[in-house]
């Protein structure tokens, strides 16, 4: 299986539990790893033979825009299932990385893995 990696995708929602973090959107970092069949794409050279990495980008900002959420593994979830329905993804793996979230560490980060089954 090939990966292909969106890599520090940066998007803004609204994301926290605490009152404060519920009145506007914060920044959030994003990366996004897609399992996917790449033999066509790379034997080709053709844009058309390859997986978008635009619509997996759109799809991820979509999924920001329009949900408030309260963890960031809901974020991770959003985000994994809307690339999970584009052909040719078999998995994805989605890190969101909240920077910020606590008061003495950089970032906290939840890291998910979501595939389709076989059978």
């Amino acid at each position: 299986m090939d990966w292909i990696h969106l890599r520090g995708l940066e998007l803004r929602c609204v994301l926290g539990v605490y009152p404060e973090e519920r009145r506007r959107t914060r920044r959030v970092r994003v990366d996004i790893a897609v399992a996917c069949d790449t033999r066509r794409a790379g034997k080709s050279d053709e844009l058309a033979d390859a997986l978008s990495y635009e619509l997996i980008e759109e799809a991820a900002i979509a999924v920001a825009k329009k949900g408030k959420y309260r963890l960031i593994e809901a974020l991770a979830a959003g985000v994994a299932e809307a690339c999970m329905t584009h052909d040719g993804v078999q998995a994805v793996r989605v890190t969101v990385d909240k920077p910020g979230a606590l008061a003495h560490t950089r970032s906290v980060a939840v890291d998910i893995v979501r595939q389709k089954l076989s059978g």
